[in-house]
């Protein structure tokens, strides 16, 4: 008897570019820890579990699907936690960029990057909770 090869499953587009930013947030934080270790500081960035997550996404395999999710509600926790913070907070944010402090944001520029990162994480919940994508995963 003849094996019938399951159809590949078109990915939606939405998905694709949330799979995407994991891979980036990913590059980064390995960038980020390269340039540590360089630098003297040893780090380890548990952000690189991203290019994993953002590879499972696109493979459509669940357990990354899940891992992606409690990502995203850990987000949707801190980023509105880290605004109080930064209303109480008696010191400016310093920016850095790969690890390496570079300067001082204001707390108008930090409360939008806060609320940037918030609702990109939420659109990308959506995505990811939405019966269509959902059902590429099972």
């Amino acid at each position: 008897m003849e094996e019938v090869a399951e159809a590949p499953r078109s990915i939606p587009t939405s998905l694709k570019v949330v799979a995407w930013i994991y891979l980036f947030q990913g590059v980064c934080s390995l960038v980020a820890m390269v340039v540590g270790w360089i630098l003297g500081h040893g780090t380890i960035d548990l952000g690189v579990i991203n290019l994993l997550i953002g590879w499972g996404l696109l493979d459509l395999k669940a357990g990354w699907r899940s891992c992606a999710l409690i990502f995203l509600w850990i987000t949707l926790i801190v980023a509105p936690l880290g605004a109080v913070l930064l209303l109480i907070a008696s010191h400016p944010a310093t920016f850095k960029i790969f690890g390496v402090p570079v300067g001082i944001l204001s707390t108008d520029v930090m409360g939008a990057f806060l609320a940037l990162v918030f609702f990109l994480a939420l659109w990308q919940y959506r995505v990811l909770t939405r019966p269509d994508v959902r059902a590429l995963f099972e």
